[in-house]
């Protein structure tokens, strides 16, 4: 660009010298009867009238809505819902980090002190929100755009029960002297909420993710931790004791969790589901995992095969449900041209065109392209 920009600076430079030289060779014309007498041009330059409506005049050149150049259209401001979405959970995370200075200050071990241990997190979980509502107020112009609340508010979310699994997994399958306890539980969950929270802002920073998006990224979480889970408990050896179960269960649920959330994210760079199709994948999964459960009825009267086996028909069936959910749900509204999109800029750096399968010498390979300011 910096190269264009500096051929374009030289034809004009080269193209102005050729001019004045050319003028330099040509008789000069006599000037105009009255030429600099006073009211020659009048008004003046500077004068009052000078321009009107014309070079800097109201409705001249350069004036506001002056339909002159292409300008970026401005993305629009968040809603209140989504903008309430970040209040709601900016609170829970400011209560959350009170719990874990609590636990970080054993204010109740053995017994807790009653009169300290609300403090921390009613101070925190009013001063989050008012953090929220400043830079809001004071360091967007108009307020928060439309996509980032819920992009940030999504991330915190979903970085908090990462680390809420993973410690509930490695208390469920350690020793008891090796338990991470409830501190630990709260150090993951904060850990993973400041986390997540850098995760959906950069998300919205370089795929521009609208609110539909980080609905999707939330949801998949917990879609795929209940998937996870089904799968897990179903493929538990039979005869195993319920102990083994559930570990299984869990390890199922983290891995489905942490599978579906990477998956929803880069999905997020080329794809925005709708409302409706958000809508739909739910009742789908719903009535998936309901419409199994006579299953375990046929297991009761069957003593030759381990009921468990039944999760993986009620994982399988749950998945089905939101594939059918995604398909029958309405489309987005109509996307923007490639002319439409707004302009690339330091905000927004990496567009996600597509991609394409390219064989290779190993077998097959997948070719993505975009673009890049």
């Amino acid at each position: 660009m910096a190269r264009r920009l500096a051929c374009v600076a030289l034809g004009f430079s080269a193209l102005a010298l050729t001019s004045s030289r050319a003028e330099a060779q040509l008789p000069l014309p006599p000037p105009p009867p009255g030429y600099g007498a006073p009211g020659y041009g009048a008004p003046g330059y500077g004068a009052p009238g000078y321009g009107a409506p014309g070079y800097g005049a109201p409705g001249g050149y350069g004036a506001p809505g002056a339909p002159y150049g292409a300008q970026p259209a401005q993305k629009p401001t968040s809603s209140s819902a989504e903008l309430g979405f970040l209040y709601g959970t900016a609170a829970a995370w400011g209560i959350g980090t009170g719990i874990w200075i609590d636990a970080e200050a054993e204010l109740c071990t053995p017994t807790c002190d009653v009169g300290l241990v609300p403090i921390a997190p009613i101070v925190l979980g009013a001063a989050a929100p008012i953090g929220v509502f400043l830079v809001d107020r004071f360091a967007f112009r108009n307020g928060m755009p439309e996509g980032l609340p819920s992009a940030i508010a999504s991330g915190m979310l979903a970085g908090a029960g990462e680390g809420l699994g993973i410690s509930l997994f490695q208390m469920s399958t350690a020793n008891e002297a090796d338990e991470w306890g409830f501190r630990g539980l709260s150090r993951a969950a904060l850990i993973g909420s400041l986390v997540g929270g850098g995760g959906g802002y950069a998300l919205y920073r370089y795929a521009d993710v609208a609110p539909e998006t980080s609905a999707l990224v939330l949801s998949s979480t917990f879609w795929g931790a209940s998937i996870g889970s089904f799968f897990g408990g179903g493929a538990s050896p039979a005869g195993a004791d319920w102990g083994r179960t559930n570990d299984d269960v869990g390890l199922g649920g983290l891995i489905g969790y942490n599978v579906a959330l990477a998956g929803a994210a880069a999905t997020s760079f080329f794809y925005t589901p709708s409302w409706d199709q958000l809508g739909w994948m739910w009742g789908g999964f719903a009535i998936g995992t309901v419409a199994t459960l006579p299953v375990y009825g046929f297991y009761a009267a069957d003593d030759e095969h381990d009921a468990r086996r039944g999760l993986i028909f009620q994982g399988v069936a749950a998945t089905v449900g939101l594939g059918l959910g995604a398909i029958l749900g309405a489309p987005p509204s109509r996307a923007p041209t490639y002319a439409e999109r707004p302009p690339l800029d330091q905000d927004h750096p990496v567009r996600f065109v597509g991609a394409s399968l390219t064989p290779s010498e190993a077998g097959m390979g997948v070719t993505a392209f975009g673009e890049l300011w």
